[in-house]
């Protein structure tokens, strides 16, 4: 199991380009009625390092910003007229975050397929002290320079490689990369065009920064050429399949005991008064049980007591807050999403509706999803069976989930 401890980053996605190739705002283009920098940010920010993203739009964009208000973790700046200028507007910005972090991850939105494990390798050289880490992929393809009409040099294939997003940096070290850059600029009267770099490491190579490598992906493929969008259009389209699973589970009520001075009962991880402890090995918590069921249902991945048996007196007293976390990492590891999550809270008492929008927070927190994405819904059981008679409270969720199908036929049993 990888630990995330010591590295965390804020994002800036770059999503101001006016995609001159492609013919129209790539980035603005839906495969499934969802825009490309979305696919972008749902990858990235699903990973447990990440802290918060800038996004990065053109000017006159059309934002939504009920996106943003929810999720406190999301802020949006404009770009400039050059790639350059734009992640420089976002470092601007990230400088007056209060919560800011000491890593930086500059990342395309052209790049809307982010697979975990590259993040893992450029964490783990992050961990071992590097300071500027990039994804890399060595060339196939012979590469030659020119000149008008003919080739002028043959390069040695075995000595190049192929950046990609994203590119991760301490903090301090990029922003004076940049200082320096627009300092320069300023100084010989210098326009935009003429110092844009094309990626951030060039500029930090510039300033005499070793940038270490690791392995890149196939699927981290820029969307450059209307045929690129195709061909990723048909590859979300094909080879995911969309999964659907519910979860249940119920505890019974008891009287608090001496000793238990917090009269307060946990539901989706929200501490919540009530008049009765719930009987349970951990701490009850029927919300999350449920959701980490429906979730191992949707990796056919067994249920909540396969994973944390009840006889194994490691988890009593247990906080529930650890098995969603650790069915969260189940779905990265598993390259899946969860797309939407549907609970409802069966009791009498207590009151769930004046605690829906912090237990909406709290799960996306918990899951790294959008509040959007999420539903609580409650009601009784009409004073029906134990229920009804205030013994106790149960809960259903239902989970939506995309899996790539390779993972299937890879692994067929899950």
């Amino acid at each position: 199991m990888k630990k995330y401890s010591l590295i965390e980053f804020d994002v800036i996605l770059l999503a101001a380009g006016k995609g001159e190739r492609m013919g129209f705002e790539k980035q603005f283009a839906t495969i499934g009625k969802i825009p490309l920098w979305r696919y972008a940010l749902d990858n990235i920010i699903t990973h447990p390092a990440c802290n918060s993203i800038i996004v990065v739009f053109p000017e006159k964009t059309n934002i939504d910003q009920t996106l943003f208000n929810e999720n406190p973790r999301l802020s949006w700046v404009i770009g400039g007229n050059t790639r350059s200028a734009s992640v420089w507007n976002a470092l601007k910005f990230h400088r007056n975050s209060l919560s800011r972090k000491p890593f930086v991850a500059i990342h395309d939105a052209a790049r809307p397929i982010l697979p975990h494990p590259v993040l893992d390798r450029i964490i783990e050289q992050l961990q071992m002290g590097e300071k500027a880490v990039i994804p890399v992929l060595n060339t196939s393809d012979t590469i030659k320079s020119f000149s008008g009409s003919y080739i002028t040099r043959t390069l040695k294939r075995d000595e190049l490689v192929s950046a990609q997003t994203p590119q991760i940096f301490a903090t301090e070290i990029i922003e004076r990369s940049y200082e320096i850059l627009y300092a320069k600029m300023h100084k010989q009267n210098l326009s935009n065009t003429e110092m844009n770099f094309s990626d951030d490491s060039s500029l930090v190579e510039m300033n005499g920064i070793k940038v270490a490598f690791v392995t890149g992906s196939p699927h981290l493929q820029k969307i450059t050429f209307k045929e690129d969008f195709y061909h990723l259009k048909q590859l979300l389209e094909t080879n995911f399949e969309t999964r659907v699973a519910t979860g249940y589970d119920v505890h019974k009520f008891r009287p608090w005991k001496a000793k238990e001075a917090n009269h307060c009962i946990k539901l989706c991880g929200i501490e919540i008064e009530h008049d009765f402890a719930i009987e349970a090995h951990s701490d009850g918590d029927v919300g999350i049980h449920a959701l980490c069921d429906a979730i191992f249902g949707c990796l056919a991945d067994g249920d909540i007591g396969s994973h944390f048996p009840p006889s194994n007196n490691k988890w009593k007293n247990a906080n529930s807050e650890t098995f969603l976390k650790y069915a969260i990492r189940k779905v990265r590891d598993a390259d899946a999403a969860i797309k939407f999550i549907d609970l409802t809270i069966i009791c009498e008492l207590p009151k769930i509706g004046p605690k829906r929008d912090e237990i909406k927070k709290q799960l996306g927190k918990l899951c790294n999803i959008q509040m959007q994405s999420i539903s609580i819904k409650a009601t009784t059981s009409e004073k029906l069976g134990f229920i009804g008679r205030k013994e106790g409270l149960s809960a259903i969720a239902t989970v939506t989930m995309t899996i790539p199908a390779k993972i299937n036929e890879k692994n067929p049993n899950g």
